[in-house]
């Protein structure tokens, strides 16, 4: 069986979505933590809750940034209901395979395997979040930009913009005793000693889903801050915090968001790809 876990704060806008469409991969059981969510989160997955018996849901309250333990917890407790693999997914992220993601991990023989990430970038009109608004990011990168490890250092200095940055690569898990996810799940202990890496899988991310979401990374950032943290730990939250309180959100937004298939970047009009699938997969999800 595979089960799909997540952390989740403040998502009231995709929740929905991204359990809908994880549900057509072939996810046979969701277990969703809501870390201390003050939008609508939890009155949503209340109602998906009450009508499907396959969507589950507890509170946490706020315990602070603390996602690698829950979502460890998370993991657990997926063993506990019978798991035979575990994907651990955020609300902004859609996973894929073309024959379902169950499909593709009940032929693997791997303990781990290692999935691309692929961002979209957010349409500039989408100003507020809003269940719909997924469907308008219909471009992501035109090339690929090199090392995950130097994206915070490449940001920073103007290289290519925050949604251009390359990802680490995220992974779905056989369940395992001892299993334990590292933060965002770009990594995992006690997985056994089989790992594949799979091009034909993908993470679709949709990282900045409307302007409003500067001032909610700003927020994160002092949470991240209170859990005791080291600064590079969510690094993309301490700079959009750091742009909030500079008045930089309309210059920034620019240069992460699409206007005429380009981002208007530090180092000038960068021309991005056309790419519809995120919004092919969704428009059946989305209320």
């Amino acid at each position: 069986m595979l089960v799909g876990i997540s952390l989740m704060r403040n998502e009231e806008d995709l929740v929905a979505t991204t359990l809908r469409h994880h549900l057509r991969q072939g996810i046979e059981l969701f277990l969703v933590a809501d870390n201390g969510s003050t939008d609508g989160t939890t009155r949503v997955l209340d109602r998906l809750g009450r009508n499907d018996r396959r969507i589950r849901w507890t509170r946490t309250g706020d315990v602070g940034f603390h996602q690698a333990e829950i979502v460890t917890d998370l993991a657990r407790e997926a063993m506990k209901k019978g798991a035979s693999w575990i994907l651990p997914f955020d609300a902004d992220e859609f996973w894929w395979a073309q024959e379902g993601l169950a499909a593709a991990v009940a032929a693997s023989s791997a303990d781990l395997i290692s999935v691309p990430v692929v961002n979209f970038i957010q349409h500039r009109r989408q100003m507020r979040r809003e269940p719909r608004g997924v469907l308008n990011a219909i471009y992501r990168n035109a090339e690929n930009l090199g090392d995950f490890r130097r994206a915070r250092l490449s940001v920073e200095a103007g290289e290519y913009a925050y949604v251009e940055a390359p990802y680490q690569r995220k992974n779905i898990l056989r369940a395992k005793n001892g299993l334990k996810i590292g933060p965002g799940n770009h990594t995992a202990k006690g997985v056994g000693p089989k790992r594949s890496r799979k091009n034909t899988l993908a993470c679709f991310h949709l990282p900045l889903r409307a302007k409003e979401i500067f001032l909610e990374k700003a927020e994160q950032s002092a949470r991240l801050a209170a859990a005791g943290l080291p600064s590079w730990h969510g690094w993309q939250s301490h700079r959009f915090a750091r742009i909030v309180r500079e008045g930089r959100i309309d210059e920034e937004w620019a240069a992460n968001s699409e206007l005429g298939g380009c981002l208007d970047a530090v180092r000038g009009r960068v021309s991005l790809r056309p790419d519809g699938r995120l919004r092919e997969l969704l428009e059946a999800c989305v209320d």
